[in-house]
C-alpha cells in the first residue's frame, strides 16, 4: 500500500526531528510512504528512509507551495499509484490532495485540526478564513475518511461530509520531551529563583491572540485577586499582538504588582513554569486539541477552561480540572483549587492518568494508520 501526504509541517524534512521521526514510525506500516513537505528553497535533498520517502517544495512563498506540492506528488504519483493521498488540513494542503486523488484514483483522506465550520470567530478572524472555510467544505465534501482531533469536530465535521464518510478522533501525538517532567530543581528552589516566594501561582502559556480571549482571563484574575485567601501571582507566559492591551488592562484592574510577563521562554524553563504552578487557567473562545491544557494535565497541573474543543475532551470536569463558561464561575473554580491542597493534588494525579491514557504514543500511531487503512485492506499489519 502507498500512502502520500501533503503537509505544511517543514521540520518532517530534518531527518533528526521529532516530526520525521514520527513520519517513520508510520511509514513501517505501509510498502511505500511519501511526504511532500512544504519548505523554503533552503531545503532541497529528499530524505529516503526505508519505506519512508520525504520531499521537499522548496517553495519561495505559501502560495508557490500550491503548485509546487501538486507538481511534485503527481511526479510521486506516477512513479508508484497511490492507494490513498491524506492532507494535513481541508484548505491548502486539501486542494492539492483532492486533485491528486482524482487524478490517480485514490482514497481521500482529510485531517481536521481546527475548529472552523460555523465559527463566527474564526472566520471573520483574518479576511481569508471565509474564503478558507468555503474551500474546507467543498474538500471535505470529497473526502473518504476525516480524521479530527475532538468529538467537538467530529461533530461539526460529520454535518458537512457525506453520510459514507467515516470521521474518527485521533487526536495529533505530541512530543512532552523536556516540558513534562523536565525541571531537576524543586518548586521551592523554583520559587525562589522566580521570586514567588509562598504565593499560590495562576499561570497561562501561548500567543496573546483574540482567540485567547485574555480580556476574559484578566476578569477573572480580577475576582481571584481580591477572593482569594492568599494573594496570587498571576504568570502569562508568552506574545503577541493582543500584548500591549493585555499589559494595559492589567493596569486599568489595578492589580500589575501580581502580574509577571516573562515573555516566550525556552521549553526547559517552561516546564519549570509548570511544575511551580497551582492552576493553569486558559479562557480561550475556540481551540482544537490544544496543546498547553494537554501539558498543564500531564505536569499534574489542574487547568480551569472555558468549553472551547480540546477543553472539554481533555479535561473531565470536576474531576481532572474545571471547564465553565462565566466568569464568576471560572473564578470561583480558581479560589477553590488555591484553597484545597488535597483536591488540587488529587485533580493533577487524575488528570496526568487520564492524558497519559489518552496520548499514549503506541495507540495514537495504529489510530492514525487504521485511519488510512480503513477500507484499502482486510488485514491490519500491526
Amino acid at each position: 500500500m502507498h500512502v502520500l501526504s501533503i503537509s505544511l509541517d517543514e521540520s518532517i524534512a530534518l531527518s533528526e526531528s521529532d516530526a520525521h521521526q514520527r513520519q517513520r514510525r508510520y511509514a513501517k506500516y505501509f510498502d511505500r510512504y511519501t511526504v511532500v513537505a512544504k519548505t523554503d528553497s533552503e531545503h532541497d535533498k529528499q530524505i529516503r528512509d526505508g519505506a519512508l520517502r520525504v520531499i521537499p517544495t522548496n517553495s519561495t512563498t505559501r502560495y508557490h507551495f500550491l503548485i509546487d506540492a501538486y507538481r511534485l506528488g503527481r511526479t510521486a504519483a506516477e512513479e508508484w499509484a497511490p492507494d490513498c493521498v491524506t492532507t494535513q488540513d481541508p484548505f491548502s494542503t486539501g486542494v492539492v490532495g483532492l486533485a491528486l486523488a482524482r487524478q490517480f484514483d485514490a482514497s481521500l483522506r482529510v485531517q481536521v485540526h481546527a475548529d472552523f465550520i460555523s465559527n463566527p470567530k474564526w472566520r471573520w478572524q483574518s479576511a481569508k478564513n471565509p474564503f478558507a472555510e468555503a474551500l474546507g467544505r467543498i474538500v471535505l465534501k470529497h473526502a473518504d475518511a476525516v480524521r479530527v482531533g475532538t468529538k467537538h469536530e467530529r461533530r461539526k465535521v460529520s454535518s458537512v461530509v457525506q453520510d459514507s464518510t467515516r470521521v474518527s478522533v485521533a487526536p495529533v501525538r505530541m512530543d512532552f520531551d523536556g516540558v513534562v517532567g523536565g525541571s531537576e530543581r524543586s518548586v521551592t528552589e523554583l520559587r525562589s529563583a522566580f521570586g514567588f516566594g509562598e504565593r499560590p501561582v495562576i499561570f497561562f502559556a501561548g500567543r496573546f491572540t483574540d482567540q485567547k480571549n485574555l480580556h476574559k482571563w484578566l476578569e477573572v484574575a480580577a475576582i481571584v485577586h481580591e477572593a482569594a485567601n492568599r494573594t496570587p501571582l498571576f504568570v502569562m507566559v508568552g506574545d503577541g499582538p493582543q500584548s500591549e492591551n493585555v499589559r494595559q488592562q492589567v493596569t486599568e484592574f489595578g492589580i500589575e504588582d501580581s502580574f509577571r510577563f516573562p515573555g516566550w521562554v525556552e521549553t526547559e524553563r517552561l516546564a519549570e513554569y509548570y511544575d511551580l504552578a497551582d492552576v493553569f487557567l486558559i479562557t480561550s473562545d475556540y481551540e482544537g486539541t490544544s496543546r498547553v491544557v494537554v501539558e498543564a494535565g500531564m505536569n499534574e497541573t489542574p487547568v480551569v477552561a472555558t468549553p472551547f474543543a480540546g477543553a472539554m475532551d481533555n479535561i473531565v470536569d470536576g474531576e481532572t480540572g474545571f471547564v465553565a463558561e462565566d466568569v464568576e464561575t471560572l473564578a470561583r473554580r480558581v479560589c477553590e483549587l488555591l484553597e484545597d491542597a488535597t483536591v488540587r493534588q488529587q485533580m493533577g494525579t487524575r488528570a496526568r492518568e487520564h492524558l497519559m491514557e489518552r496520548f499514549d504514543a503506541e495507540r495514537l500511531v495504529e489510530e492514525y494508520v487504521e485511519f488510512l487503512q480503513d477500507g484499502l485492506c482486510g488485514e491490519r499489519r500491526y
